[in-house]
Parts: structure tokens; sequence; C-alpha cells
């Protein structure tokens, strides 16, 4: 091979992996702020926190500077909210639907990159570039990177942290990293508290075994970072357990919450095991019973996807037990203890979408690696039957790809729509509007409205929503003011006011038109009493 014959191929090496990457953040971050349209209850409170906290410091229980959100009363992991609070500095004090995912949508794509570091210092280039590709174009990946769910961060993490310890093996400081990020991730969801502990200490084991781990000051700093960064929320378990009272300190509270879900991890074998049945049922069917969490037909990982996952962990598991029984160190056996890992998580709780979000990756990593085991099949074979393999795999799914994101952008728009409550921020906008031009004192909003989005679309400070909330069953208020409006979270269709501006879902036209105005937004309309 001559010397420009090298020069293309090393460029080659690092072209496509930037194509794979640009078309994951294309994939992201394209109508980032308008699709899905409107914002998802839970999301609207995390970036109502960020608003919060960026302007006071505390959340709607008044918790300062809390290591757990208060929320909906069990609360809600911080770390979300404290990267989403520098974009609400930056927008001068205002959150939109694209800050609120801005988030999630950059680690998304820079787990792609993590991802590629991982498996290509593992295995090699070639599996890494398909394991990446194949991150890049999944339904749930891009599916979840366009909203801003606290939970959705936890698989990114993991795969940071997975990529800072794997570079440890070669250079002791980046345990430092590694640490760092593993201990992120405590902060993204409480279930990847379980997750955390069982892959470090797989990943620990195996490390020393074959000598590339040692006890070291990198290893003993890493360890310490750790602890300390656990720390806060090892205080937060005994607090919640009634061992110790809440702490509040003038930099961080650790909080009671008015719920806990330390309930919520089985115990016992009968709920392991169904548990693991609901996980297995979930990969299968692809329900969750939330409409807007898998777009059929395209699934988690397409049809395609579940047949190279499957062929992949079969590889996997061999060479893993093979590279056991010889005793011989092989990378593989890290994408095995993602794997195990996640899949132990999914015995221990019950298996909604992202409850079990720690085991959708390894899955992608078994798919990357079960497409690469197949060409490297067909090549052995012979030369031509490679290249035809990798044209017709890339095909496939870029078909899939396009199919996938024709259905996105088309049917599951007006699903998500719906439940993602659309035209809700125009219409709590246009009710100030009304209010303040003339005259009323209260908006009444329907139930579905759901109070963390009115909170974020009337930007209540927590100072006053503490100050003026009556609660209907704590922490779901009844009402609270805002600059001297009342807004009442339930209609009274009984009893319906004059003297009060409405915000009601489309389905109950009929019992305001006689005697409102109705001002439509998409499925949310205002509804303006005709006397004033």
């Amino acid at each position: 091979m001559n010397k420009c014959d090298n020069n293309l191929e090393k460029v080659m090496q690092w072209c496509i992996p930037v194509i794979v990457v640009v078309l994951g953040a294309v994939l992201r971050l394209v109508f980032l702020g308008s699709m899905p349209g409107g914002m998802h209850q839970d999301e609207s409170f995390v970036a109502w926190n960020a608003f919060a906290i960026f302007h006071e410091g505390m959340d709607s229980a008044g918790h300062v500077l809390p290591v757990y959100m208060a929320d909906w009363g069990d609360g809600h992991s911080a770390l979300y909210v404290w990267l989403t609070v520098p974009l609400v500095a930056l927008n001068g004090g205002h959150i939109t639907p694209f800050l609120s995912r801005l988030p999630q949508a950059i680690v998304a794509i820079f787990t792609l990159m993590a991802v590629y570091g991982i498996v290509r210092r593992l295995i090699n280039r070639e599996a890494a570039l398909w394991s990446m590709f194949l991150l890049a174009i999944c339904p749930w990946h891009i599916m979840m990177s366009r909203w801003g769910l606290d939970a959705n961060l936890a698989p990114g993490f993991l795969m940071v942290g997975l990529y800072f310890f794997v570079r440890g093996l070669e250079k002791e400081p980046y345990l430092l990293v590694s640490a760092f990020f593993y201990g992120l991730c405590l902060y993204c969801y409480a279930i990847v508290w379980l997750a955390v502990p069982i892959v470090l200490f797989l990943q620990i084991i195996y490390g020393l075994f074959h000598k590339k781990l040692r006890v070291s000051k990198w290893s003993l700093l890493s360890a310490g970072l750790l602890f300390v960064m656990a720390l806060p929320l090892l205080l937060f378990v005994a607090v919640n357990q009634g061992w110790i009272a809440q702490i509040e300190l003038p930099f961080m509270t650790i909080p009671e919450m008015g719920g806990y879900r330390g309930s919520e991890i089985a115990i016992s074998i009968q709920q392991i095991l169904t548990n693991l049945k609901t996980t297995l049922s979930l990969l299968w069917n692809q329900n969750t019973g939330a409409p807007y969490d898998i777009l059929l037909p395209w699934g988690l990982f397409y049809d395609i996807g579940r047949v190279f996952i499957i062929f992949g962990a079969v590889c996997l598991v061999v060479k893993v037990v093979r590279s056991l029984w010889k005793k011989e160190y092989a990378g593989e056996n890290f994408l095995f203890i993602q794997l195990l890992a996640g899949g132990i998580v999914c015995m221990m709780v019950t298996a909604v979408l992202h409850q079990v979000n720690a085991l959708y990756i390894p899955l992608v990593l078994c798919e990357g690696y079960g497409v690469w085991q197949l060409v490297m099949f067909c090549r052995n074979r012979k030369e031509v039957f490679g290249k035809f393999c990798v044209v017709l795999t890339v095909v496939v799914y870029l078909m899939c790809l396009v199919g996938f994101q024709k259905d996105y952008y088309t049917d599951y728009r007006q699903v998500a729509d719906a439940y993602f409550g659309a035209g809700l921020s125009e219409c709590v906008e246009y009710a100030l509007e009304v209010c303040e031009e003339a005259g009323f004192d209260t908006i009444t909003a329907e139930k579905g409205a759901q109070w963390p989005r009115l909170l974020l679309y009337t930007e209540t400070l927590p100072s006053e929503y503490l100050k003026s909330v009556v609660y209907d069953v704590a922490p779901a208020p009844a009402s609270f003011e805002v600059n001297d409006i009342l807004i009442r979270t339930r209609i009274d269709y009984e009893n319906l006011s004059q003297d009060s501006v409405y915000i009601i879902y489309f389905i109950d036209e009929d019992t305001f038109a006689p005697e409102f105005d109705i001002v439509k937004f998409g499925d949310w309309y205002v509804a303006v009493p005709k006397t004033k």
C-alpha cells in the first residue's frame, strides 16, 4: 500500500466516525424545542426547578439547594436541574422547551462518542463504528434525547464513566475522571444507585485479576472522590429511612421526602421473577402503556436490531465464557458487565421504560457486536462477501431510520402533542393577557393541564408559590397566586364562574361555549366569560 493509500485510509478512519456523530447530532437537535410539542409534566417540573434554583435557590418545597428535588413528593434527581441552570442564566432568567431539552441532547451526543471510544479500546475500530452508528440511529435513544426527563441522563453518564475507566486501565489518572462521572451518575436517577456499585465492583475485580488495575495513589484518590460525591445521597437515604433528621446547611439541603421510593426495590424471589418477566415482556412486546414512550412498528431498536441483539449477546457470552475458562483477558468482559448490571437492575425494579434504561445501551452494544461478528464471518469467507454484508446492513438500517423519522414527525407528533400538552403554554400566556386587559383575577385550569406546567408557564417564583399555595392533597396544589392572579388547578364543572378565565381541554368546549368565548390553541382552549 503506497503513502497516498495510507493517508486516505487514515482520513476515512476519522471521517466516518465524524459523519456518524453529525448524523446523531442532527437527529437529536433539529426541531428540539418543538418536537415533541408542549412539555411533558415531569419535564416541565425539571425545567421549573432550574428556573426556581436560578432565581431563588430553592425547590417547590422550599428546600435550599437540595441534593434531591421535592417535585411530586417522592422527588426527582437533581443533576438535570443543575445542568439547566446555566442555560437559564444565559437566557436572561427564562426557560424555554429548547433550553430545557438541550442538556439531554448534548449528553446523548457525547454518549455516541463515549461508546465509540469504549469499543475501540476494548475490541477494535470497526466494532466501535458499528456500535456508535447503531446507537446514533436507535429509535429509543433518539426519542429519549428529545425531552428533558432527569432519568434519561443516567445511561449516558454510565457510558462516559466506563469510557474513562477503560482509559484508566492504560493511564491511571483517568480513573479519577471516571470516578467523577460515576459520582455524577448517582445524581441522574435513583435506580442507578443499584447499577453503579455492581458495575464498579465487577470492573475492579476483573481489572485487578488481570493486573490492569492496582492499588495506587490514583485508585485510592478515585475511591475517595466517589465516596465524597456519594455521601450526600447516603445521608439522603438515612434521612428518608428515618435514621437521622433532615439536614439543612447554608450550601445544601438533604431533604426528607413526602414519599420515599425505597420500597420499590424487590426483596423477595417472587418480586424478582415478576420484574424479570415484566422486563422480558417490555422488550418483546415493546409496549409500556404510554403511547409516547415507543413508536411502533420501529420499537426500541427496530426489528432487525432485536435480531442482531440476540445474535450479538450469544457471541458475547461465548467470548466471555471462553476467556474466563482460559483465564485470558478480553475487553468483551467489560461490555458483558454492563449487560449483567443492567439485567440485575431490571430484576430489582418494576420495568417501566425509563426505570430499566441502564439496560438499553448495553443491548445496543450487543447489537453492534453482533453486526461486527457477522461482517467478520462473511469477510473470512470472501472479501467481497464482507463488503456486500456491510453495504446491505447499512442500507437496511438507513431505510428503517427513514421510516422511523417519517412516522416520528407525522403520526407520533399527534400522539406526543396530546400527552405533552401542546398549546398549553400559549393558553396560559393568553389567559394572563386577558386577565390584565379585562380585569379578571382568577385563572382556572383543567386538572390535565398539570400544576408543574402552570408553575412553569406563569414563571411563578418558589417564594410566591409557598406564600400563597393552598394544597389539595399535598404536594399537589388546589391553587396558588402569581402577580395577584389566583391560579386554580381544578375545574368545578357544577359551578362555573363568570369571574374566572378557564383553560380547558377540547372535549369540554360544549360545556363552556354558550356563555364563554372560546380561543383555541391546539387541543387546549381558553374560555373567557362573555360578560366582560
